[in-house]
């Protein structure tokens, strides 16, 4: 193992945090893909010089974005990488399980970053649905502009606009899970990183030697995705509401147990990494396949297709 010596210098972390979040605040579609790992220099510094300095550093990227841009980006910031970071860092130190980690700082990440949104929007006259909605809508209004211009058939681009119409109003009931959704891949894509560069540098003390192709969600988790399922399809108004949150949040788990299972066969298969790339590929930009493999994470319940339960209850 490479000898590892960190400098006592919080300086490099304070700085990436900086550069990370300035990067989301200047050019939004690049910042959105760089924020996401915001977190992970505060969660390092948290397990490498402990619980206090880990606070007093986010403390003191709190105080600086509080002078520099302002109250409510600053908490925006708090809300979304701050807390998911001390949260992390906490239970990776108490050396919870890697699915606890990531649920643990996601839901603590997103919760708070709901109620700040409904905090925030509080003084207006429209409702945080009707925010989100009329956003969608001025987003999907370019879009359309931009079709017309480039000279589309006016009754194809008439259909676009109804499709659009429908689509805003289901985007903006169904924010909540969005805003669950994406702190759950933050959540992973930190806890990832950081196993990866801590168990290099310091060994594997805090970390499970589970592996991702052989994680299983509860099982109970099911009834959860049909319930919702239900309500969505048969519920009115607000159950209906409620049941696409759920849903969406549902989907996208048993998607991540889906993919665990798909990088277990091309473990077992030793698939060369080329075509790993292209599969992922393949599926991150292909729908069907995207459900696909959430069927196949759903699916896997019953039939267990990596045989993991029947070695655990032989064992």
């Amino acid at each position: 193992m490479a000898e590892f010596s960190p400098s006592k210098n919080l300086l490099v972390p304070l700085v990436l945090v900086f550069i990370l979040f300035f990067a989301f605040m200047v050019f939004p579609p690049l910042g959105a893909l760089i924020g996401v790992l915001s977190p992970f220099p505060l969660v390092f510094v948290y397990l490498q010089k402990g619980r206090q300095v880990g606070i007093a550093l986010v403390a003191l990227v709190f105080v600086v974005l509080l002078l520099l841009v302002g109250a409510n980006q600053a908490m925006l910031f708090l809300a979304e990488y701050a807390l998911m970071a001390l949260v992390l860092g906490e239970l990776i130190r108490l050396q919870l399980p890697g699915g606890r980690c990531i649920v643990g700082s996601a839901l603590a990440s997103g919760v708070v970053s709901i109620i700040l949104l409904l905090v925030l929007l509080g003084d207006q006259e429209t409702s945080v649905n009707e925010f989100f909605e009329k956003q969608i809508r001025a987003q999907f209004a370019m879009s359309m502009t931009a079709f017309e211009s480039m000279g589309e058939d006016k009754a194809e681009v008439a259909n676009m606009k109804a499709f659009a119409e429908r689509v805003a109003e289901g985007f903006a009931a169904s924010y909540p899970a969005f805003l669950l959704i994406g702190s759950l891949i933050g959540s992973a894509v930190n806890y990832a990183l950081i196993r990866i560069v801590w168990m290099r540098f310091y060994g594997p003390g805090l970390f499970s030697g589970k592996v991702f192709s052989e994680w299983i969600c509860p099982e109970n988790l099911v009834w959860a995705f049909i319930l919702s399922g239900a309500a969505l399809f048969f519920g009115q108004g607000m159950v209906a509401d409620a049941g696409l949150n759920i849903f969406l949040v549902m989907l996208c788990v048993y998607f991540a147990q889906g993919l665990s299972i798909v990088v277990h066969f091309l473990k077992v298969r030793r698939v060369p990494t080329f075509f790993w790339f292209v599969l992922f590929i393949l599926i991150f930009v292909q729908p069907l396949l995207i459900g696909l493999v959430a069927g196949l994470g759903v699916f896997d319940i019953w039939a267990d297709f990596r045989k993991l339960r029947t070695v655990e209850d032989i064992s």
